[in-house]
């Protein structure tokens, strides 16, 4: 397995409130982790929540390892109940500090194993799978334009566009609880994975983000390039990217 990550504040925010984590994990062969929190609040609230939420989250995996031996089943639920630890965790700093009431994150993770990846998911924070020729989307947006789509109100095509494409439903830590999107799917020799929050989403096409994921000549210069054509476009927000590769033959450069 083969991976880079890279955080940029953009060319508008005062303050980068997006979080990111890559990590091998110790104890259970060719498995790692990688996380990538977009972090909202007053002050610097959402600077905390999404570093609160990626070490919480790898703190519960990391003390409940053992549930990797075990089954499908038995991961998806530890992806689950880490989701839920974390959310429980950010909800009541939030209540418990004045600077931080309110504070709120997405939370895009991605649990990789041998040939499988376990995928926990909240909020607008996306995970794309580039296989082949074709680059699709692994997660549905929790947000108010997906809400509008799904009830007919607006045309996909229209959602770019909308103005409260940046509202979302769903966030770690504004509430008591929180509703997680959990899946597995099967990974191939070659194939990418890109982990990233709505300051490149928003700001660059899907077929150039396919474009810089297979022209790239590493996965460093990847990171960089994915973000260098999100500040094009304005910089508005700040910018996170992980890429996986999966390699032959369990191949470990991750980094």
């Amino acid at each position: 397995m083969r991976s880079a990550g890279k955080t940029d504040i953009g060319l508008v925010r005062k303050v980068n409130e997006d979080s990111f984590l890559c990590e091998q994990l110790e104890g259970i062969d060719n498995t790692y982790l990688y996380i990538v929190a977009d972090g909202m609040g007053g002050h610097n609230a959402g600077e905390v929540a999404s570093s609160m939420a990626v070490q919480e989250v790898a703190s519960y995996i990391k003390k409940n390892i053992e549930a990797l031996l075990l089954g499908d089943n038995e991961i998806q639920e530890l992806l689950r109940n880490a989701i839920l630890y974390a959310n429980d965790k950010v909800y009541k700093t939030s209540i418990k500090k004045s600077n931080c009431l309110g504070m709120g994150t997405t939370l895009s993770m991605v649990l990789a194993k041998d040939s499988s990846i376990y995928i926990g998911h909240v909020g607008d924070s996306r995970i794309y799978l580039i296989r082949d020729s074709e680059i699709s989307r692994l997660t549905e947006d929790h947000s108010l334009v997906v809400e509008l789509i799904k009830r007919g109100t607006i045309k996909p095509e229209e959602a770019n566009n909308h103005p409260q494409k940046n509202v979302i439903t769903r966030a770690l830590g504004t509430e008591y609880t929180i509703e997680s999107d959990i899946s597995r799917w099967d990974m191939k020799y070659g194939d990418l994975i890109l982990i990233c929050t709505d300051g490149l989403s928003n700001a660059v096409y899907e077929k150039d983000m396919f474009c810089v994921l297979k022209g790239a000549a590493d996965l460093n210069e990847t990171c960089e390039l994915l973000i260098e054509k999100a500040k094009e476009k304005g910089g508005f927000d700040n910018i996170t990217a992980i890429v996986i590769q999966m390699c032959k033959g369990g191949e470990d450069n991750d980094r």
